[in-house]
């Protein structure tokens, strides 16, 4: 009887245990917001050490983190969640900051398709050479995605005057 208890009461930690740890960004993940840290770009919506203390009592770190799910799964599992559910609240605000870098960098580079697509027009309506456009075009490319933070317009680009600029939307 009493280790069927036993046995009972370990499967249901080990399934608590499965469940909290699938907040865990993959490798491509992990690697992608290291990059932006690297690069300077990386958003911090979530802190990692508040989730972490605040996943000390049962659910708050995660229910910080926007993670209602393993919040009420680490509620129900209290006082055995204590052991793994402070990792859990380090693993979801790193899902989060993740995403929101990935949106950030997405609009970052959603700016640089705006300034080819300006660039694309100056040349079909001919107020650009060819050369000029290809100049302009490897330009653009080459930058960096955090040079595209502040408003570049084409000008800033091709040195040429333009006597009317697309207008960007």
């Amino acid at each position: 009887m009493i280790k069927k208890s036993i046995s009972r009461t370990i499967a249901i930690v080990s399934m608590a245990l499965l469940v909290t740890s699938c907040a865990n960004m993959n490798s491509q993940q992990k690697r992608e917001l290291a990059e932006w840290e690297a690069e300077g770009i990386a958003v911090k919506e979530k802190d990692e050490v508040t989730a972490a203390v605040l996943n000390v009592l049962p659910g708050v770190g995660d229910f910080y983190n926007g993670n209602v799910g393993y919040g009420i799964t680490n509620l129900l599992f209290w006082p055995a969640s204590v052991l793994w559910a402070p990792f859990g609240g380090v693993a979801g605000a790193q899902e989060q900051n993740y995403y929101a870098t990935k949106n950030y960098v997405s609009s970052l580079e959603n700016n640089r398709r705006r300034l080819l697509d300006d660039l694309d027009t100056a040349f079909m309506t001919q107020e650009i050479s060819k050369k000029t456009y290809y100049y302009g075009k490897n330009k653009i490319k080459k930058m960096k995605v955090t040079e595209f933070k502040n408003e570049i317009e084409l000008r800033d680009i091709i040195p040429v005057k333009l006597q009317r600029l697309p207008a960007s939307n």
